[in-house]
């Protein structure tokens, strides 16, 4: 791993954070996402499986099994955290999952970014007919 920072911080003192220090070093659109991560926590309404809950999964997962293994998730919208770093992901595209290797300059980015959900069209040669010049070509 090469030595690199996040924003002025080293990446030593980036795995230590907490999430509310990682708050400050985000712009306001991932600001506004982790405040609302904070909100759920304290009204606890029912929800599906959120960020939080895949964090502290995802710290288990590590505990137990070893780091080279990657870990499948569906969570596009879920941001990149200093833990994820030197990890490998599988994350879903809608099609089927792409391998993600999280390097500290993904983190505060979403995991959508890495895994795109459509490929580029390569166009063929057009047919016989397609355009309006080859309307009146044989076929033989």
């Amino acid at each position: 791993m090469t030595l690199r920072n996040f924003k002025g911080k080293t990446f030593k003192k980036l795995i230590n954070f907490k999430i509310m220090e990682l708050y400050n070093l985000l712009d306001s659109r991932r600001k506004r996402k982790i405040s609302r991560y904070a909100g759920r926590l304290i009204s606890k309404k029912p929800r599906r499986l959120s960020e939080l809950d895949f964090l502290d999964k995802f710290k288990n997962i590590i505990k137990t099994r070893n780091n080279n293994k990657p870990l499948k998730t569906h969570i596009r919208n879920l941001l990149v955290f200093p833990v994820f770093v030197n990890k490998k992901f599988f994350i879903y595209s809608g099609k089927s999952f792409i391998k993600i290797d999280i390097k500290i300059d993904m983190i505060g980015r979403y995991f959508g970014e890495y895994s795109p959900t459509y490929s580029k069209v390569q166009h063929g040669a057009p047919g016989i007919g397609a355009s309006h010049s080859s309307r009146f070509v044989p076929l033989k």
